[in-house]
């Protein structure tokens, strides 16, 4: 492939194992998991300047969860809620 670098890389073991084990729950090759974690940190958002924000909005609205996020993701923001909002309780209730 020409849009392609080919590269070699030395991960951890156990870091390859969860690589591995994410890739096998998104069923996608361990290259194609890899390639989809690092974009993700790497977010690319193009707006043409004729794009109207009301066409933006629709398009947002209208997306899932699963279309912006891996289910490992997912999984990790809604941790992240949770704790949230149990922190939220908690400093309401104390005096």
């Amino acid at each position: 492939m020409k849009d392609s670098y080919r590269s070699q890389f030395r991960l951890p073991w156990s870091l390859y194992h969860q690589l591995k084990e994410s890739a096998t729950k998104n069923q996608r090759p361990l290259n194609a998991e890899l390639v989809a974690r690092l974009a993700s940190t790497y977010p690319q958002l193009s707006v043409r300047d004729d794009t109207d924000v009301d066409e933006l909005r629709e398009t947002v609205t209208t997306m899932s969860l699963a279309e912006l996020m891996t289910p490992d993701e997912i999984t990790m923001f809604a941790e992240r809620m949770l704790a949230l909002a149990a922190r939220k309780r908690t400093t309401k209730t104390t005096p």
